[in-house]
């Protein structure tokens, strides 16, 4: 799946790997064999998603501050 290369690649380039290093390979590898890290997965780049369409409105900041939170970023 295209989406599924495309967040294998950001994870890739946030670990400064390349998406044909033996850590991204590994990866990809239990992502294909995980339910539970493919739904997780699947959940966070829903959350972004939506995240994303708030963009040009006013997040409040609690909410902002748990997003930030749940999705482990600063």
């Amino acid at each position: 799946m295209e989406c599924c290369e495309k967040v294998l690649q950001q994870i890739c380039d946030d670990l400064a790997e390349n998406i044909h290093s033996p850590l991204c390979q590994k990866l990809r590898a239990h992502l294909d064999e995980c339910d539970d890290c493919r739904q997780q997965v699947q959940s966070m780049r829903s959350a972004i998603k939506l995240y994303q369409c708030l963009k040009d409105k006013d997040v409040p900041a609690d909410i902002h501050k748990r997003l930030i939170t749940l999705l482990n970023v600063e």
